[in-house]
C-alpha cells in the first residue's frame, strides 16, 4: 500500500509532503518526508528531504499527520501521534528520521510560537 499526505503552509509558498511507496514489493519500500516548495498548480520542487524508513511497513493514511506550527515556522511529520521529523524553515535545519532507530528523536517543536 501507498501512503500520501502534505500540508501546505498558509503562505501557499512550502509544503511538508510525506510519501510511502512500495513500488510493487513490500521489500523495497521507502517513506520520505519532503520540504517541498508549492507552486500553485504548477509543479514545485524539493528543497530538502528526510529519509524515514525503508523496507516493509505496517502503515496507512490515519498514521500520518502533517502539521505547521503556530508560527508557520516548523512543518513536522507524526507518526501515529508522535513527532517523527520535522523542517525548520527559518533556521534552515532538519530534525528527525530513520523511524523506529530514535523514536523520541529531540526535534524542537512548539506550538506557542
Amino acid at each position: 500500500m501507498d501512503v500520501f499526505d502534505s500540508a501546505v503552509r498558509t503562505k501557499g509558498d512550502l509544503a511538508g509532503v510525506f510519501e510511502y511507496s512500495e513500488a510493487g514489493d513490500p521489500q523495497t519500500a521507502t517513506a520520505y518526508f519532503y520540504l517541498y516548495r508549492a507552486q500553485g498548480n504548477a509543479p514545485g520542487s524539493v528543497v530538502d528531504a528526510i529519509h524515514m524508513r525503508s523496507g516493509a511497513w505496517a502503515i496507512s493514511a490515519p498514521d500520518i499527520a502533517i502539521r505547521w506550527d503556530k508560527r508557520e515556522r516548523r512543518v513536522g511529520l507524526f507518526i501515529f501521534g508522535a513527532l517523527s521529523a520535522a523542517f525548520d524553515t527559518e533556521a534552515g535545519t532538519k530534525h528527525g528520521g530513520g523511524y523506529g532507530k530514535d523514536f523520541h528523536a529531540d526535534i524542537p517543536w512548539s506550538e506557542s510560537n
